[in-house]
């Protein structure tokens, strides 16, 4: 099957929606076994607690009328063409094409009524797969990319969503075409293959979200702390307090004030939280010997870097390149 073929057969009607086109309402009676919550006003909230230890993909069935439920795990709902409608939480949520929404477990939702045009591509994370190892992938890559890591993943009571306007974004939608490909004709390693590209879709949701908020505070007296951020990332052997405050026209004690407020570490402790990911990265990918490292990131003195380095990892830089 090819791309082309994919698409052809998301927007064909099955068996099961054809008959939904004729009466929206006859699949209802399958909930009618299943558990509901009481702590939520209104219509009954089911719980779809499924067995999952894998990732399931599925094409949400067109007409087709889905109560008001929550589960036991990660659901993204992609809108691969067309539009809709969720309810979450008793708000009405729209949908473009290209949209993508993530919902927490315990999320009371439904979609309203969809119709020929309107494909929408769920997928079901098992609860352990959105993980500390999996998230680490990501926000190991820089203080940037850790904040965006905990911004869609911080959550207390599991009752959040979160929306990325990804606009048509045809990197995103070509990774999720590969996803379905591998979904809908599994061949060797599919299944790993199909958790890989899931990084790839979470890089790129980070990105569009780094993307909207900076460009929400464009035009405003306000600047976006994820701009900041990236910035120390981008310049963190060469940057300084006086120098950053300056870039962004900031003085350098309200600059200073502002990343202890809003991240819990200080300018001197992100500079070097990014220097010791660096190091982390050529440990593990190239051939440079310590030495060098330590002076590739700043650091002049070896002893400092190795007890700075010991701190964060719990290990030493020869331990961790062994290990890794």
């Amino acid at each position: 099957m090819n791309k082309t073929e994919l698409r052809h057969l998301l927007f064909e009607m099955s068996e099961s929606e054809l008959k939904h086109k004729q009466n929206p309402e006859q699949g209802l009676t399958k909930y009618k076994n299943f558990k509901t919550v009481s702590d939520h006003p209104g219509d009954p909230v089911y719980v779809f607690d499924f067995d999952m230890n894998h990732i399931w993909v599925t094409k949400h069935s067109r007409y087709s009328v889905i109560p008001m439920h929550i589960h036991s795990y990660v659901e993204i709902n992609y809108v691969y063409a067309g539009s809709c409608t969720q309810i979450i939480n008793g708000k009405e949520v729209q949908l473009v094409e290209g949209d993508v929404c993530i919902l927490d477990t315990n999320v009371p939702h439904t979609i309203k009524n969809t119709y020929e045009e309107d494909i929408i591509i769920n997928f079901l994370l098992p609860k352990s797969f959105i993980s500390t190892s999996f998230l680490s992938r990501l926000a190991g890559n820089g203080i940037i990319s850790s904040f965006l890591v905990n911004s869609i993943s911080t959550t207390q009571n599991h009752n959040r969503y979160i929306m990325f306007h990804s606009g048509k974004n045809e990197h995103l939608k070509d990774v999720i075409e590969n996803v379905l490909l591998e979904y809908y004709q599994p061949q060797i390693f599919s299944k790993d293959m199909i958790e890989s590209y899931m990084i790839i879709i979470f890089g790129e949701l980070l990105r569009t979200y780094q993307n909207n908020k900076s460009q929400e505070y464009i035009g405003s007296s306000k600047t976006y702390l994820g701009d900041i951020l990236q910035y120390l990332e981008d310049n963190f052997n060469s940057c300084s307090l006086i120098s950053t405050a300056q870039h962004f026209n900031f003085h350098p004690n309200y600059l200073s004030t502002y990343l202890k407020k809003s991240t819990g570490h200080s300018f001197k402790d992100l500079i070097q939280m990014q220097r010791m990911t660096r190091a982390s990265i050529l440990l593990t990918n190239s051939k440079m010997n310590i030495d060098e490292i330590a002076h590739e990131i700043g650091y002049r003195n070896l002893g400092f870097f190795y007890k700075k380095f010991q701190e964060l990892y719990g290990m030493t830089p020869h331990e961790y390149r062994k290990k890794s």
